[in-house]
């Protein structure tokens, strides 16, 4: 039998494989030049009208560096983050969880960046941990900081003691169990507490979350959960936006 030479058998062996090591790891700047990519189709240019593609891949490069958090840019996650832009740029009609993806790097778009807090340390936002490892900040109770874990989902009326217990949606950690959110109207300290259908309103009180079409001044106010910017003296509760050239996502897209 005809034996395979030493460099033949490692070639075989190896395959593609070995041929991705030599790619370059993925830069904060790659990436945002795949984001532009991904956003810039021929209709968005032409909805938006850009002069050109250049003009638009340019713009929209700029806006993606200028929304990453400062931290250790990762490629870990990057190819959902880019598949999920290019999906929600693929027609002219942005729905509110796209509109989450593109313009605030909600999920899957919300773990690219290491920050600088390790497993164990205090924390603020989930920017301050490690998010391409699936870290999360979680905070407990009536407490303003948390600490950076890998969260596990924990049902309602059970023990959330444990550093890294979250609850599920409408629901939120006393310091001990899973409870309800509060009822509108109840005190409250912090929007979680007031479940899904409230936000924590100025009097430290559980309000209603607006309908679409009202004026707002952050996400959590609205029932969509995007509280959008038209104008420096307008922001409106949305749940789509259709582009157009007189539409503020389009700024970015010329």
């Amino acid at each position: 039998m005809r034996r395979l030479s030493p460099l033949l058998a490692l070639t075989l062996l190896c395959g593609a494989a070995c041929a991705s090591t030599d790619d370059p790891p993925e830069t904060a700047s790659s990436f945002c030049e795949r984001w532009a990519e991904a956003a810039c189709n021929r209709d968005v240019v032409s909805t938006c009208q850009a002069a050109s593609e250049d003009d638009c891949l340019t713009s929209q490069a700029a806006f993606c560096t200028a929304q990453l958090p400062s931290g250790e840019f990762s490629g870990a996650r990057s190819d959902q983050c880019i598949n999920a832009v290019r999906d929600a740029y693929a027609d002219s009609d942005i729905t509110a969880d796209e509109i989450s993806t593109v313009l605030r790097l909600g999920a899957p778009c919300d773990q690219l960046v290491r920050g600088p807090r390790a497993e164990g340390e205090s924390c603020t936002t989930r920017k301050d941990c490690d998010a391409p490892d699936g870290y999360e900040c979680i905070i407990k109770g009536l407490a303003t900081t948390g600490i950076c874990e890998q969260p596990v989902i924990t049902g309602p009326g059970q023990d959330c003691s444990e550093p890294n217990a979250i609850c599920t949606d409408g629901f939120y950690c006393n310091g001990d169990n899973c409870i309800a959110g509060e009822r509108i109207g109840d005190e409250c300290t912090s929007h979680v507490q007031c479940g899904g259908a409230g936000y924590c309103g100025l009097t430290s009180r559980c309000e209603a979350r607006l309908p679409i079409n009202s004026n707002c001044g952050f996400d959590e106010q609205c029932d969509s959960g995007i509280c959008y910017t038209f104008s420096a003296t307008e922001r409106v509760c949305v749940d789509r936006l259709r582009l157009s050239r007189t539409e503020p996502i389009c700024q970015d897209l010329r």
